[in-house]
């Protein structure tokens, strides 16, 4: 995976070499993760939701590392006498340092975080129970306002409507939570497969594009690979983007609000944000068991105000400056993608209109070509 490699020039004449086993491998790849989606939101399988939020996770990590490592191999080159070394061993080395930074602090925080987790898992409805018991209190917050009857009934409409519809997103969402917890474990893959992804990324690209019959379509196919990969790498930054300024936003309004570890609750928050549904949904559970009685109202106002601003102005129109799509469709996308498919479909909206808009950019332009060959 390089964000920043330049796209070829079009030629007709092809290196890519005979058709080989990992051509085959590749488009087993490609079945068995149609399959994982088909599992995932038709059948709503844990195993299969399981394998593409770890997939998901590791292709974020994998191009969140992927520029570190080509900087790395970039400033290795003249220390090894202009030869550059691999993408296995830069990965590997990235990898020696970020354990050397996270071992300490593991080894201090590990063993009381491991402990916790089952205690968090079964104490998951509990929160959630409470937290619907606040989202019900805090309907009648327009009482404490003078206003006519009309607007008063106006407002106890559309709290109720809200409300409802939060606690039933609340209640899903902390059913579906108890229910990955056996996915957990799983999480030790995502860095494994991000390795291979960033090491194995160009040669799965070049075997990829020998499947097709003749030298101008393992050209394109070759293209569009590319074409997707620096899609999917701008998806990334704007994403990360995105959950650095929640976390940032977050963690000042929580300190501004005296809450409890407020700096750790927008850390927590940043990095949830990489979790549609469910990530910012477990920040305001976390935020409200932690404020006091008379704070909730305020906490729930904040992160509201914030899910809104986030949703619908600032994250639709990163993510449409970086893939080149109208925030609009943006919007419509992640909707689409929650009502096919909740957490999963979300996390797959983006991605897969992007694909899909690099894929019929391709077709349009193979289609013009062989009209003009064949005129």
């Amino acid at each position: 995976m390089n964000p920043a490699t330049p796209a070829a020039p079009h030629h007709e004449s092809s290196d890519f070499g005979p058709v080989d086993w990992r051509v085959a491998i590749n488009l087993g790849a490609v079945f068995f993760f149609i399959v994982l989606v088909v599992l995932a939101i038709v059948f709503d399988r844990l195993a299969a939701k399981g394998v593409l939020i770890v997939g998901f996770l590791a292709l974020i990590l994998a191009y969140l590392i992927a520029p570190i490592v080509e900087r790395l191999r970039r400033t290795a080159t003249p220390l090894l006498g202009g030869h550059k070394p691999s993408r296995v061993l830069a990965v590997s080395l990235l990898y020696a340092a970020m354990v050397g930074i996270v071992w300490p602090i593991w080894l201090w925080w590990g063993p009381t975080i491991v402990a916790q987790v089952p205690d968090v898992a079964r104490a998951v409805p509990r929160h959630v129970t409470r937290f619907v018991r606040q989202v019900r209190a805090s309907e009648r917050w327009y009482e404490r306002f003078q206003v006519e009857q009309q607007t008063r009934r106006a407002l106890r409409s559309m709290t109720r409507r809200v409300s409802q519809r939060v606690q039933l997103e609340v209640r899903a969402v902390g059913a579906e939570v108890v229910r990955a917890r056996r996915v957990v474990p799983w999480l030790v893959a995502v860095p494994l497969l991000a390795f291979v992804l960033v090491a194995r990324w160009p040669a799965f690209r070049r075997s990829a594009a020998r499947a097709a019959p003749t030298p101008h379509l393992q050209w394109r196919t070759d293209q569009f690979l590319q074409h997707v990969n620096m899609v999917l790498a701008a998806y990334t930054r704007a994403q990360a983007v995105s959950a650095l300024i929640v976390g940032v936003v977050c963690g000042f309004g929580f300190a501004l609000m005296k809450l409890p570890n407020a700096a750790m609750l927008g850390i927590v928050a940043g990095l949830l944000e990489m979790v549609p549904i469910a990530g910012p949904i477990a920040v305001a559970i976390s935020a409200t068991a932690v404020a006091s009685h008379g704070k909730v109202v305020l906490v729930l106002a904040f992160l509201g105000a914030l899910r809104i601003v986030q949703d619908y102005v600032i994250y639709p129109r990163l993510i449409g400056r970086a893939i080149h799509l109208h925030p609009i469709a943006v919007v419509l996308a992640i909707w689409v993608g929650a009502w096919a498919g909740g957490i999963v479909g979300v996390c797959l909206a983006i991605p897969v209109v992007g694909v899909l808009q690099v894929a019929l950019r391709h077709w349009l332009e193979y289609r013009e070509i062989e009209r003009v060959v064949r005129g």
